[in-house]
């Protein structure tokens, strides 16, 4: 009798860890998630506070990936790094973001990077494409890559300009 209830317990044991691990996976995830969502509503923010100034996004030509080491702030001069520290007005983003790689399968690649944020613009409008692991069903997000520009957030890629 002693047997099966050790072997109950162990097992009652071995199926909470397994769940525990697996709870911690997925908030983790999730947490990567948001932040991704909020770097991109920084960045929208941003560039809407660069275009009000300047009746332009910055220029680049193509696709280029956001938070590397020459695009890591966003200023009176466009995507520079760093910020220049005799800037007449202060950067519209001081550290632009790069994405939390863990998780992703490479749906959003520019520049010769996997899994970054890729920001295009014609100069009247812009596009940022990035990836999520998981579908956000409240956003209307999916998992893959998906499009912040700035009239909001969409499923799917970002169509080229």
């Amino acid at each position: 009798m002693k047997r099966v209830e050790i072997l109950t317990v162990g097992l009652v044991i071995g199926l909470a860890g397994i769940i525990s691990v697996v709870a911690i996976m997925n908030a983790r995830s999730h947490a990567r998630d948001v932040a991704r969502l909020a770097h991109m509503r920084e960045m929208q923010i941003g560039l809407e506070l660069y275009f009000n100034q300047n009746g332009a996004y910055p220029a680049v030509q193509g696709s280029i990936p956001l938070g590397q080491p020459t695009t890591a702030c966003l200023s009176e001069d466009g995507f520079t790094a760093p910020c220049a520290t005799g800037s007449v007005q202060a950067p519209y983003v001081e550290f632009v973001p790069a994405p939390p790689a863990q998780g992703l399968g490479g749906k959003s690649s520019c520049g010769g990077l996997k899994n970054a944020y890729c920001y295009q613009t014609d100069g009247s409008t812009f596009r940022i494409t990035f990836e999520l692991e998981a579908t956000n069903t409240l956003a209307g997000l999916k998992k893959g890559a998906n499009c912040a520009s700035e009239s909001g957030f969409r499923a799917g890629a970002c169509p080229a300009y």
